[in-house]
């Protein structure tokens, strides 16, 4: 049986309310674990002060490591956080923002990659809004972008976003959201999450449907624990406070290898559900952009994820927070943390699946 810290015993890494919020940023979320060059990284997503969308890099803050409870995102000689690649040109086919990385590490002759969700329009959400993968590629130290995104949506389904990316037996497997558009105020989820494979992870096979909108599942997080390969899918958070909204929360499931093919995954159990009472506010709306990394030498691995504060409109937020003598936040449609906890198992090896 799959255990998740309960709720009262998660952290938030990050908080757009409470904090710690780094310099020249509002808000980050859709944390991305890996281990570079020896070193326990996070990659994310980031909304900064100057109103853009960017991608950033985290690491723990001396002396910790993978489940530090304190991370620090790089920063420039100002120390205001550093992006990790400028921001894509006027005309680019991502040029109102970046999100959500997905880090590769170089292999078989290739450079070490992140792929990211890119947006081409003002509108973050609702029938105005459009979304494609694109990626970066380590080149020299440096990231660069690739000027075209690897892959676009089509009609009816044309956002495609959320990428999630792993590279084994010597081909890439991305499983990714597809949707008409990002769902705004009022709007209820039709989440299609698919998966191509490629390989030389620019050209992708057609995607197959990895689980349709019966299910919800809006992303999800591949790492191999043990013997076996655990995911974790997340249905998308309620970030308007849309009623009769699906139930919120993480799924876990397992198979040996990181197939595309679902029926060679266990049936998802869940792991979390932040719509029982006693969830702590800061992610009483669900959760979402989970990422999972083994604990070396110990049971288990952390698990990290972007949560939804439950919070009410800006105004009526803010003078409840004045009238307990709090600061106000910045006026935003929603409030985002990232929340960090343990994933525990047994995780079994294929003989006892």
């Amino acid at each position: 049986m799959f255990s998740i810290d309960g709720p009262g015993r998660a952290t938030a890494l990050w908080d757009m309310v409470d904090g710690p919020m780094p310099r020249g940023l509002l808000g980050v979320g859709d944390p991305d674990l890996h281990v570079v060059d020896g070193v326990a990284t996070m990659f994310l997503g980031g909304f900064s002060t100057t109103f853009r969308n960017r991608l950033y890099r985290a690491r723990p803050a001396p002396g910790g490591g993978m489940d530090s409870a304190r991370w620090l995102i790089d920063a420039d000689a100002r120390g205001r956080a550093r992006p990790i690649v400028a921001d894509p040109p006027r005309d680019g086919w991502d040029r109102a923002g970046m999100h959500t990385p997905s880090y590769v590490p170089a292999v078989d002759g290739r450079p070490a990659r992140i792929y990211y969700t890119g947006r081409a329009t003002a509108r973050h959400y609702g029938p105005r809004s459009g979304y494609a993968i694109g990626v970066l590629e380590q080149r020299g130290g440096r990231w660069e972008r690739r000027d075209e995104p690897v892959l676009r949506g089509s009609a009816p389904r044309t956002s495609v976003l959320e990428p999630l990316v792993v590279h084994h037996r010597g081909r890439y497997v991305m499983w990714f959201q597809a949707d008409p558009n990002e769902i705004g105020p009022g709007e209820l989820p039709d989440y299609e999450l698919r998966v191509a494979e490629s390989a030389d992870g620019i050209a992708w096979s057609a995607p197959r449907v990895f689980a349709g909108p019966d299910e919800g599942f809006f992303d999800n997080a591949v790492h191999r624990v043990g013997d076996r390969w655990v995911m974790v899918l997340a249905r998308g958070a309620n970030l308007h406070n849309t009623p009769r909204f699906p139930d919120q929360g993480l799924w876990v499931a397992t198979a040996p290898e990181p197939s595309p093919v679902r029926t060679d995954w266990t049936a998802p159990v869940r792991v979390l559900d932040t719509d029982r009472p006693g969830v702590p506010a800061w992610m009483a709306r669900g959760v979402y952009g989970p990422a999972l990394h083994a604990l070396e030498g110990a049971d288990g691995a952390v698990l990290t994820y972007t949560a939804v504060r439950a919070a009410p409109k800006w105004p009526a937020f803010n003078l409840r927070r004045l009238l307990r003598g709090r600061a106000p936040v910045v006026p935003s449609p929603f409030y985002l943390a990232v929340g960090r906890s343990r994933l525990s198992g047994p995780f079994p090896d294929a003989a006892g699946r």
